[in-house]
């Protein structure tokens, strides 16, 4: 009799989370499942459920944490395996994606889903080839689908395959328009300048997919590259800045404000998400120049040095020295920037 009551309430209470999820509700059915699976533990199907509501939530670390509980309990589930490597291509950690999607497409080879995230892996491991394979798989099992032509067109272009790569977005535009036919449009008007029209056409992507990390920084940069920096922090809100990049770009956006105390603690940030950023260590050596921390900017100002474009960044180096009461570095930094200046047609002040 208890355990017929048992399944009688797992079985409620999971079509009650099944039917949020359905909804679009992902974080309300997340409790429901959390309870079941603590009642029920050895349940892989329930794993996979709360693994499949976290997903849809976007909470892929605790998505993965799911997905890799129900395969210990039943290694041949497929979804799992498809959701485990779904949550790490989201998470950007392609190398541990392509293993489990591997495993999907062995055993399912026409799963569209599994070729088009492990194609997405492939692509952000600059594996082209492979990845251009499997969109192109993908392609004849969803001839429609506007994300497998954007990807295809992509891994073509770094191809070096023109023809194809023109074929592909040719095919993408000809389809109903789509977050990827605004993305490919925004592509080209950035490759031509024009930074104003590119942010429109993010603007239109962002329409069919409200909340698109790509989207979204696609139009940052392009708010910024415009110098739009007002635009561009709207845009970030309050939320986006646990990415190194998008950091990076606040705190740029308010170094151009003339904020730079305020720009400091996003662009310490970004460097600690990613120290290898010299575009972060050259605005966070600016930004601490201009607020007379002349010793702390000397360090960013000379890591960032290979990213000088027009001798700025020599000069600030320079000054930070002589700030800095380094009379012996301060000479130094100027003949090098003179030197750079000179070699680069640039004029000396």
């Amino acid at each position: 009799m208890g355990a017929t009551l048992a399944l009688c309430a797992q079985t409620d209470e999971g079509k009650r989370a099944r039917d949020l999820v359905v909804a679009g509700r992902p974080l309300e059915a997340i409790p429901v499942y959390e309870t079941l699976v603590g009642k029920f533990p050895n349940n892989a199907q329930l794993h996979l459920e709360l693994c499949i509501a976290d997903y849809k939530a976007q909470r892929y670390r605790d998505a993965i944490l799911q997905a890799e509980a129900a395969l210990t309990l039943r290694p041949d589930l497929l979804a799992a395996r498809l959701f485990l490597g779904s949550s790490y291509v989201e998470l950007r950690e392609y190398a541990k994606a392509v293993e489990p999607l591997e495993s999907v497409i062995r055993a399912e080879p026409n799963d569209r889903n599994a070729r088009v995230m492990l194609a997405q892996a492939f692509e952000r491991l600059e594996r082209f080839a492979e990845a251009a394979e499997h969109f192109r798989k993908a392609a004849e099992l969803a001839p429609d689908s506007p994300k497998v032509w954007y990807g295809l067109g992509h891994c073509y272009e770094r191809m070096l395959e023109t023809g194809l790569a023109t074929q592909a977005w040719e095919h993408l535009m000809r389809l109903t328009p789509s977050r990827e036919s605004h993305m490919h449009a925004a592509d080209l008007s950035e490759r031509a300048g024009e930074y104003v029209e590119a942010a429109r056409s993010w603007r239109e992507a962002l329409e069919l997919a409200p909340g698109d990390r790509a989207a979204e920084s696609g139009l940052v940069w392009a708010l910024y590259r415009s110098r739009d920096y007002d635009a561009a922090l709207r845009v970030l809100g309050d939320a986006g800045t646990d990415a190194a990049e998008l950091s990076f770009l606040r705190g740029a956006c308010l170094l151009n404000l003339e904020r730079p105390e305020q720009s400091i603690p996003y662009l310490e940030k970004a460097l600690r998400f990613d120290p290898r950023l010299l575009s972060a260590h050259l605005a966070l050596g600016q930004a601490l120049l201009r607020t007379q921390k002349a010793k702390e900017a000397i360090p960013h100002l000379e890591t960032a040095l290979p990213v000088d474009r027009d001798g700025s960044g020599h000069f600030q180096l320079f000054r930070a020295y002589q700030m800095a009461g380094e009379a012996d570095h301060a000479a130094r930094a100027l003949g090098e920037f003179r030197k750079f200046t000179s070699s680069s047609g640039l004029s000396n002040p």
